[in-house]
């Protein structure tokens, strides 16, 4: 494995496990896990990499990291992934929240010094995100079975390779630094590691009160799918989302 795919593996392994999304009522349905066996152990694994390894150190960087310098790096960090967002919102034909992805990593990487602030908050422009998974679902892709995978922590499918495409849309997967060959993993690597201990101290009441449900696993599950849906539609009804029937459905070229 080379130190690039490394320190990939671990941006995303940190992340994921960092990564527990607000709880919701909503009810999203019947949720394909027919691996349900397999999911339950890679979930017990994962809570204990949490327990033991992620949790302790995320403690100890926010003991010795001030929230003001934690929101600054939340600010950089979310700068940074414009330029993806950039690309899917134009890829899902929403020309609107493109321009606003623009707009905000133009005013955020000058007005707010390299994204450190988000300026461009201040000027009514609020943030989103979008992530190649969803850009498969509004062209129609199945999400295919729920899996839970070790480190990576609730997917499908469908969101894996949404993540490896995004990786690819990424610049800085591609930038070289001349003088520093190895300057480039290095920034992949703290990318990573900042980005997922920041998303642990920020969500550890939510993982606390996930633990703390009689079916952490089923709570997850349902979240997880409620949340993905959410995003899919980007906060519109489901009879909203009807505007996108034009767009090609890729299960229809499927021999």
């Amino acid at each position: 494995m080379n130190a690039r795919l490394a320190a990939t593996v671990l941006a995303i392994s940190l992340g994921a496990c960092a990564t527990t999304p607000a709880q919701t009522t909503a009810d999203p349905g019947t949720i394909n896990d027919p691996y349900e066996g397999f999911n339950r152990q890679m979930f017990a694994f994962n809570n204990g990499v949490d327990k033991y390894a992620l949790s302790p150190v995320a403690g100890a960087y926010k003991t010795v990291t001030p929230e003001f310098a934690r929101d600054r790096v939340g600010d950089f960090l979310r700068n940074l992934k414009s330029p993806v967002i950039f690309v899917n919102d134009v890829l899902q034909a929403e020309p609107s929240r493109a321009a606003d992805t623009f707009y905000r990593f133009t005013i955020n990487t000058t007005v707010g010094l390299v994204g450190l602030w988000d300026a461009a908050d201040h000027f009514g422009i609020e943030r989103h995100s979008e992530d190649f998974g969803q850009t498969l679902a509004v062209w129609g892709v199945d999400s295919g079975p729920y899996l839970v995978m070790p480190l990576l922590g609730p997917t499908t499918p469908r969101d894996m390779v949404g993540k490896g495409v995004d990786y690819a849309f990424d610049p800085l997967t591609w930038t070289e630094f001349d003088g520093d060959p190895d300057l480039d993993d290095k920034i992949a690597t703290g990318r990573g590691v900042l980005g997922g201990l920041n998303a642990r101290v920020a969500l550890d009441d939510e993982i606390k009160q996930l633990n703390a449900q009689p079916e952490p696993y089923i709570a997850l599950r349902r979240i997880y799918s409620s949340q993905r849906q959410a995003e899919i539609r980007n906060g519109r009804s489901e009879d909203e989302t009807e505007l996108y029937e034009d767009l090609p459905d890729f299960d229809e070229f499927e021999q």
